[in-house]
């Protein structure tokens, strides 16, 4: 792997990462303020845009709910009244937000305008690109009926499925539990094993490892790294024990592979 395509496959990983790490957060602030994802949206919308007409308030928000926890207010009247933040909300943003915007500005601050540039832009595209994609897999809700009567028989749903392939991906380097899997698909284990099972045709365990070993014949084939190194890079404990996976899967040794690979590029 060249090192601009070991860069790029850096920064992949690091944006799951830091959608993982954004999820994981609202989830927390929602625990706290005992709101759901709608509304934290809805808090968010008012927060940085100021009072805003019902009617454009954010798409299955609760406003009743925000009302009567003390987040939200209604202002005005007529077509005239709108949905502003109470000092509560306001306190609570600060509290939970704050911080989170104060290390922004901090990580921000030795920045060159240029490079201000380069990150807005770059951040502008790829909200454009999100906007997309959120449009593309929405229309997966239109798919014929015969395709969702399937999956509710006991697979998984094309987005759970996708967060889930999504973690494996991002955290092959590490010991992966089907506890953290199931999280990502919102299912329990139980459930979560057998739907993956009835999506997949494997265990969720059987997949991690296929894809250890696809991740090693890559790098096996185009690096020289050692054994151990990729080893240990895809997540096996110890090189004997990549090496009896390798073998079981692909019907080779990781070293056959690699003579193989080597006489073919010669």
């Amino acid at each position: 792997m060249s090192p601009r395509h070991a860069l790029l496959a850096q920064i992949g990983t690091d944006i799951v990462r830091f959608q993982e790490a954004s999820v994981e957060f609202d989830s927390a602030v929602g625990q706290v303020l005992a709101l759901g994802r709608a509304e934290l949206t809805c808090l968010a919308q008012l927060h940085f845009g100021g009072p805003t007409p019902l009617s454009a308030v954010a798409k299955d928000a609760d406003v009743e709910r925000l009302e009567l926890a003390g987040y939200v207010q209604r202002e005005g009247s007529g077509s005239s009244r709108r949905l502003a933040l109470t000092a509560h909300a306001r306190e609570w943003i600060e509290t939970l937000w704050g911080p989170v915007q104060a290390d922004g500005l901090q990580l921000m601050s030795p920045l060159t305008d240029a490079e201000l540039k380069v990150i807005a832009r770059f951040l502008g595209e790829a909200r454009k690109s999100q906007d997309r994609h959120a449009a593309r897999v929405a229309k997966l809700l239109q798919e014929p009926g015969g395709t969702r009567a399937a999956r509710r028989r006991g697979g998984l749903s094309a987005a759970a499925l996708h967060r889930v392939r999504l973690f494996v991906e991002a955290h092959l380097a590490r010991k992966i539990n089907v506890g953290e899997l199931a999280r990502r698909a919102g299912l329990s284990v139980f459930y979560f094993t057998r739907a993956f099972r009835q999506s997949m045709s494997m265990t969720p365990h059987a997949y991690v490892q296929q894809r250890r070993v696809e991740r090693a014949r890559e790098l096996l084939s185009h690096t020289t790294r050692s054994l151990g190194d990729i080893a240990l890079e895809v997540g096996f404990s110890s090189q004997s024990h990549f090496t009896t996976v390798f073998r079981r899967v692909t019907g080779l040794t990781p070293a056959v592979l690699r003579r193989a690979s080597l006489r073919t590029h010669d």
